[in-house]
């Protein structure tokens, strides 16, 4: 079928005389004065009924229709075709074809294929003047008026047809704007008069035929035939296309393959034949033989039929450029679907074969999911997983997968990509959160410090509750920004995101990468549990300013795509692109990223918690990633980037049967395996090469881990170890050279007096010689004292100044002097209230301290005397803990 001028008419319409011709030739100006009266008349009809704004109805509508789009000859010409789409690998072979009537419940059906009944009754009970009206019916307008007044009186719920015209429902299906307004409306009535203009009467009725949505995934009456009634539309019956008429009103109300959807379909059957009988379609007899006839039905199909299995990425392929025709050429999802598979197009895509088949081999290798987990098990659940592979350059998507094993069907749920995958994505979520905006913003650098100690971050009845705590339940106390990183630290990432960073530009920056959270503001946004997920293409993406200078590409499945005439209808060669981060950022986080896949680097007790599976080594080239683990282990997450590719994987299982079902401890490690195995292959063959260069205005500082500021020698000394490292930091944010650390401290002890904690005591007047040691020890700026009873303590505490104890063992304790230097820090931990009471505890009682007993007596509450060796959670691990 041509479109864009008028073939001769055939089929239900009548022969046009050739004054009718004529009128229908007329000028534009006539057809959009005509409109404007007769769409105006219209509303005043309609606004009428409820309010008086007839003084605004003329200049409203006729705004409406200057902004109003006709129907374009290119919204049109899928419907027409039948062609073979093909889609293109990046190196331009051909992986996939589709063609409608094999990939989709929609089989186009010609005017001449339909058998007179069914358009005569779908213009009986749609549209009884559909021969006479230009698009838009006033008479029917008014009657669907009328109607709905009757229902309101009689509270009747059933009406014969809408106000709408066969025309105006093809505008609705092309266009896919379903949109209540009165706007709406008038664009709707002007476009069908233009759509008038250009086609005729039985070219607008095949079009309803083929775009209407007839119900169990029906497009078209062709396939609705052959889905009810198991046959083509050219060999129903009377009454088999009176029922088929009437479906499309409400396909799940009149679904043929329901008990109760029979019931009211056969009520309707019987309208349209009465209305049909009305206006002189049929006569008595073949009234009373449809009325008479036993309706057989086809059995329910199971499932679409398919050509061929498409792969996880042509899916997505699919989905994406359905998407992109539909925002550009401003048509429905319908037509969209029959330009990709009947509309002969040419879609280019970003997949690297290569890269899609190392991807697919491990996917299948049911070693990578283990069965292991008898919970799922019992669940009849198999793990699964899901992956995404991003060129780090330009946003290209170069492989997807979206499931464990062989891809058995088409359009199958696609974890890798689908808007319907949406998973927690715990501590992953930390870097695009709180760490890369913070540093973006200077409000913290690699080396700020936090104290990784017990914080009580929730409200109402669980504010006495620490939140959050850490994975391995301990807190490390004095860390850096980039020892929280290593190590996932949840109180770290909990207070920068709160105290320095703050909701609002977190969530800004989140929309930069393409992630928009603006509903959840709240704490769990950072430590990733979230109430809207994400999957692993979306948290690819994110990491990918990371990776190559700040910039986020949205990313694409595909370049281009052009029609059956060579035509370019979609342009990706040159994608959407933000600046996230300065390209300083991004090499600093780059950096502190590349610390998850290192050992031990510092006195900090812990490796990276991806090092035992992902570093260089391993991988062949440098690598950056962060781990993440949800609540009760039930997703696990890898992302991380090369010089060359972004990547994520997800691990977990579908929940299929209600109850999250948590990763075993066998199968920690699978995420990390599986990106590992991936990652490996893919880059087997590429030149070796490094991240971008440091970008000017990095500078490099040696600081402290403890303090984050210039190191002395006292760092050096540290009973871990040596303390001292060179950061990297944005110009202007580094440490001033006299701005050293005051954490470390030295003083003389006693090796034989100890504390609770099995600390060496501050060395007295009475210490033999022998006995006294000067060692280094760490001062908190703002001393550690527990908020709550019981709470755990920090593990460094043990390495604390024991400020103000001396020796007990060799003599009394001095008196403190007011010279004393450590007096300040004496009456600052434990003042007394002038009563001898502690203000810490609301109780105990200060001696004293020249009668030689304890300066302290304990008494229940949570005081700085409480703590000890065991609940500072000195019980280092032995093997790396898990996150």
């Amino acid at each position: 079928m041509k479109f864009g001028k008028k073939s001769a008419s055939k089929g239900t319409a009548k022969k046009r005389s050739k004054p009718e011709k004529q009128k229908k030739q007329r000028k534009s100006l006539f057809i959009k004065k005509f409109a404007l009266t007769l769409i105006a008349c219209i509303l005043i009809f309609v606004i009428s009924i409820g309010c008086a704004l007839t003084g605004l109805v003329g200049g409203a509508v006729y705004a409406y229709i200057e902004t109003a789009e006709p129907i374009t000859d290119e919204q049109l010409i899928a419907k027409a075709s039948n062609r073979t789409t093909l889609i293109y690998d990046s190196k331009g072979n051909i992986i996939q074809k589709l063609t409608g009537r094999d990939n989709m419940d929609s089989e186009p059906v010609t005017d001449k294929e339909v058998p007179q009944y069914l358009k005569d009754a779908i213009i009986s009970i749609e549209d009884e003047r559909f021969e006479q009206h230009p698009g838009v019916d006033i008479q029917g307008v008014i009657n669907a008026g009328l109607g709905f007044v009757k229902s309101i009186l009689t509270g009747s719920s059933e009406a014969t047809r809408g106000g709408s015209t066969i025309t105006q429902q093809v505008v609705k299906n092309i266009t896919g704007d379903t949109t209540r307004s009165i706007k709406r409306k008038v664009q709707e009535g002007y476009a069908a008069i233009l759509l008038e203009q250009k086609l005729e009467k039985w070219q607008i009725l095949e079009l309803y035929m083929n775009l209407g949505y007839w119900g169990n995934s029906c497009t078209g009456v062709q396939s609705a035939s052959k889905k009810y009634f198991g046959k083509p539309v050219s060999e129903l019956s009377l009454a088999q296309c009176a029922l088929l008429a009437g479906i499309t009103k409400n396909p799940a109300k009149y679904n043929p393959f329901t008990e109760k959807g029979r019931e009211y379909a056969k009520e309707r059957q019987e309208v349209i034949l009465g209305k049909m009988l009305e206006l002189g379609k049929i006569t008595k007899e073949q009234y009373d033989q449809a009325i008479k006839e036993d309706l057989k039905y086809a059995p329910k199909s199971k499932s679409q039929k398919v050509s061929s299995v498409q792969s996880y990425f042509v899916d997505q392929v699919i989905v994406d450029v359905r998407k992109a025709l539909m925002e550009e050429m401003n048509i429905s999802a319908t037509m969209a679907n029959y330009m990709i598979y009947g509309g002969g197009l040419e879609i280019y895509t970003t997949m690297d074969p290569k890269i899609q088949a190392d991807m697919d081999s491990v996917f299948m290798d049911e070693t990578y999911f283990p069965l292991v987990n008898e919970t799922a098990r019992r669940q009849l659940e198999h793990p699964q997983g899901a992956m995404a592979i991003i060129d780090v350059q330009n946003g290209h998507v170069k492989a997807l997968y979206g499931g464990y094993g062989k891809k058995e069907a088409s359009n199958t749920l696609n974890r890798a990509s689908s808007s319907l995958m949406k998973r927690q994505p715990g501590s992953t979520a930390k870097p695009i959160v709180a760490y890369g905006p913070a540093i973006d913003m200077k409000l913290i650098t690699a080396a700020t410090v936090i104290d990784d100690k017990a914080v009580y971050m929730l409200t109402g009845k669980d504010s006495e509750r620490a939140y959050p705590t850490n994975y391995n339940n301990r807190y490390d106390g004095l860390t850096t920004v980039r020892n929280a990183i290593k190590n996932s630290v949840n109180v770290v990432a909990a207070v920068v995101w709160r105290d320095f960073l703050g909701a609002d530009n977190s969530i800004e920056y989140l929309k930069k990468s393409g992630i928009d959270r603006e509903k959840e503001k709240y704490i769990s946004l950072v430590l990733g549990g979230w109430e809207q997920g994400i999957n692993p293409l979306q948290l690819a993406a994110s990491y990918v300013p990371f990776a190559h200078e700040g910039l986020y590409y949205e990313p694409t499945t595909f370049t281009m795509v052009k029609d059956s005439n060579g035509k370019v209808l979609l342009d990706r060669t040159n994608v959407k692109v933000n600046i996230v981060y300065s390209e300083q950022t991004a090499f600093i986080m780059t950096d502190l990223l590349q610390e998850v896949t290192r050992g031990r680097t510092s006195p900090y007790p812990y490796s990276g918690t991806a090092a035992s599976n992902i570093n260089e080594e391993v991988i062949g080239m440098p690598v950056a990633v962060k781990t993440g683990t949800t609540q009760s282990n039930i997703d696990k997450w890898l992302v991380g980037y090369t010089p060359y590719y972004a990547a994520a994987v997800w691990y977990g299982y579908d929940n299929s049967g209600g109850e999250p079902i948590p990763v075993k401890t066998e199968e920690m490690w699978q995420a990390h395996k599986i990106w590992a195995a991936v990652m490996k292959k893919v880059h087997e063959d590429l030149p070796w090469k490094d991240f971008n260069e440091m970008p000017d205005d990095i500078v490099k500082k040696q600081i402290c881990i403890y303090s984050g500021k210039v190191a002395t020698e006292l760092c050096k000394r540290d009973p871990r170890g040596n303390a001292t490292i060179t950061e990297y930091f944005i110009k202007g944010t580094e440490p001033r050279d006299d701005d050293v650390c005051t954490v470390h401290v030295e003083a003389q002890v006693c090796t034989e007096s100890h504390d609770t904690m099995q600390r060496n005591l501050l060395a007295g007047p009475y210490c033999p010689a022998d006995k006294v040691e000067t060692k280094v020890f760490i001062q908190r700026e703002i001393p550690y004292l527990p908020e709550k009873p019981n709470e755990k303590a920090p593990r460094d505490v043990v390495y604390e100044l024991p400020a103000g104890e001396y020796c007990t063992v060799h003599g009394a304790p001095p008196i403190p002097t007011d010279d004393d230097p450590f007096n300040d820090i004496f009456d600052w931990l434990w003042p007394s209230d002038g009563h001898g009471n502690d203000p810490v505890t609301g109780g105990g009682q200060h001696h004293d301290l020249q009668d030689g007993s304890s300066w302290y007596e304990e008494v229940p509450g949570g005081s700085a005397s409480d703590i000890t060796r065991e609940n500072a959670g000195y019980d280092w691990p032995e093997n790396e803990p898990l996150e």
